[in-house]
């Protein structure tokens, strides 16, 4: 049984029995306590294992490991019987939504259905969680890889070894064996926000403890952001160009989701490169993040979610594509409205705009006028960025005004030039 398959298991299990696991950093809003927002990061952690670990279990409908599948059963209910504990503590209208989705999870389980349907159904769930609790899924600054190193020589190598591979001294003498960072298979199927739950809530029955109170929550991201140094290629050359992938989609989207964006980037650099090299690049980024400016973050993460919410559309969930759209608009392009209009309105009202063409064609379920639009409002996001990088062209209303009064300054002298030149010579 694979080694974090297992720990993730002891994970959730201590938590669900109430082993005393430290609860993980949160931040909760105004009507969520701060008891609500662990249980919520907890059930957060149990998504994750069955969205990332359930495709070693199953594959065309049939069962490839059995206790790999009994393991993903009893997730299953457990995120139900979680699921049942928070409910009352949170608003109807988001409830609903994410009851729905558990339950779900728990109907694909039973019947064996397709990996990729679950990991769907997971990361729509875990997405609930987080925006129902206010929980932070991302940290707050660029992750330094020159401290995370340090701590992890400290805290991590007597057990996961020098070079990530779970063969640290103390190693041998552990049961179940420490995790190995270098398997591809496992970190490019799995997020940083994972391993930073796994590092603030310990594993219960193994030697894997909580940091919680000996490490920051900054440097907890820190640590998890570095362990895709193990990831990348010996002799690794030139670091990728410069990418806009925001920090949340960094930390919450494994590396063969976010790799099609990858893709598309070089693509539209006129780079023609291969899935590993996008691989290569990803463990790249999540050891040394691209350092984007705010309206960066917000653009990088709006284009994320209008990608998403394609996925959403061709799995047939029009609901939650259209509430993706919705809340990614009024999270990350509504507050750079005001700066826009200064610099050129237009982009702002093309892309209000395509929001309600987008909306009106998921609601009649044309799927190729809904990919098209998303097309046209992620170019228009491009349009946005160029406007408000720092240094950006001003191209908005006080250019266009600049320029007519330049010109009706113009036709003045003209005017006066024309009456100078007709009084001197006595016409007029």
């Amino acid at each position: 049984m694979r080694t974090l398959v297992r720990a993730s298991l002891s994970v959730a299990l201590g938590i669900l029995l109430g082993s005393g696991a430290a609860p993980a950093q949160s931040t909760p809003g105004p009507s969520t306590s701060v008891t609500d927002a662990a249980e919520a990061q907890q059930l957060v952690f149990l998504l994750q294992y069955v969205g990332s670990d359930y495709g070693g279990a199953v594959a065309n409908g049939r069962i490839v490991d059995e206790a790999e599948y009994r393991e993903n059963r009893d997730f299953a209910a457990l995120i139900v019987e979680r699921f049942g504990r928070l409910r009352s503590s949170m608003p109807p209208a988001k409830a609903s939504p994410l009851e729905v989705a558990v339950r779900k999870l728990d109907e694909l389980v039973s019947a064996r259905a397709d990996a990729r349907v679950v990991k769907g159904v997971t990361e729509a769930a875990i997405l609930l969680a987080v925006q129902a609790f206010d929980l932070r899924s991302f940290p707050r600054e660029r992750p330094d890889p020159v401290l995370a190193s340090r701590l992890y020589a400290e805290s991590c190598t007597p057990c996961h070894g020098v070079s990530g591979g779970g063969d640290g001294p103390r190693a041998k003498e552990l049961n179940p064996p420490p995790a190995r960072f270098t398997d591809p298979a496992r970190m490019n199927t799995a997020a940083p926000y994972l391993f930073y739950n796994a590092i603030t809530l310990g594993v219960p029955n193994t030697s894997m403890a909580s940091f919680s109170d000996s490490l920051s929550d900054q440097e907890r991201w820190d640590l998890a952001f570095y362990l895709w140094t193990f990831a990348l290629p010996r002799g690794e050359g030139a670091p990728p160009p410069p990418l806009t992938l925001s920090l949340r989609d960094l930390a919450t989207r494994s590396s063969a989701d976010l790799a099609p964006e990858v893709l598309r980037q070089a693509a539209a650099r006129g780079q023609s490169i291969d899935g590993p090299r996008a691989l290569s690049w990803l463990a790249h980024l999540r050891v040394h993040p691209p350092s984007l400016s705010h309206p960066q973050q917000q653009l990088a993460r709006l284009r994320q979610d209008l990608e998403r919410s394609v996925a959403l559309v061709a799995r047939g969930d029009t609901d939650s594509a259209t509430d993706l759209v919705t809340n990614a608009y009024l999270a990350e392009f509504e507050p750079l409205e005001g700066e826009l209009d200064r610099r050129d309105g237009g982009v702002r009202q093309r892309f209000e705009h395509g929001l309600i063409e987008f909306r009106a064609a998921v609601r009649r379920g044309d799927r190729q006028a809904a990919l098209a639009i998303v097309q046209t409002l992620e170019e228009t996001a491009g349009q946005a960025e160029q406007l408000l990088v720092p240094g950006g062209a001003r191209k908005g209303p006080n250019t266009r005004l600049a320029l007519v009064l330049l010109l009706m300054a113009a036709a003045l002298g003209g005017v006066l030039l024309v009456w100078r030149i007709g009084k001197e010579t006595g016409v007029g």
